[in-house]
């Protein structure tokens, strides 16, 4: 006894060989948002420099949060190659302690310009959380930009 199969020449059922068209729109879905999400995790100038530029807001108001803590100055010294932290302990600057203040340098391609046009800046919070020396950073790198800004109320902002 023969069985019927499908596909067979002859018989009036269609053939099942191949992918629906329905098939064939879900895997080129996936494969878009695959695609989509790769390109999204590549970083690129902009990202890098504002991802920098908020790394940077941040610690200069975590800076200013220390100074009013602890009731002593801090300062955060800017140069081309990066940015410190210090703290005036017994009349003399230490480095500030911490992970979040360690010295940090400007990751390639990144370049920081005083608003002023000087190479080298120091940001001070005094024991009140205020900046004598309110500043604009300008972090740059290809066609991006980025401006943090400390107040001389001591607030830190960033912007284009």
């Amino acid at each position: 006894m023969e069985t019927a199969r499908a596909g067979r020449p002859g018989d009036g059922k269609p053939r099942a060989n191949g992918f629906t068209l329905v098939e064939l729109m879900v895997v080129l879905s996936i494969l878009a948002l695959a695609a989509a999400a790769v390109v999204l995790t590549i970083p690129g100038e902009e990202r890098d420099v504002r991802s920098e530029a908020d790394r940077l807001a941040a610690r200069l108001a975590a800076a200013r949060d220390v100074a009013v803590i602890e009731g002593r100055s801090v300062a955060v010294n800017l140069a081309p190659s990066g940015y410190g932290f210090e703290r005036r302990v017994s009349g003399a600057w230490q480095p500030l302690p911490g992970r979040a203040f360690q010295q940090r340098n400007w990751p390639g391609g990144l370049r920081f310009i005083e608003a002023s046009g000087g190479g080298v800046t120091r940001i001070l919070f005094d024991r009140v959380g205020t900046s004598p020396t309110p500043q604009a950073v300008v972090l740059t790198g290809g066609d991006a930009r980025e401006v943090v800004r400390v107040s001389a109320a001591g607030e830190v902002s960033r912007g284009p």
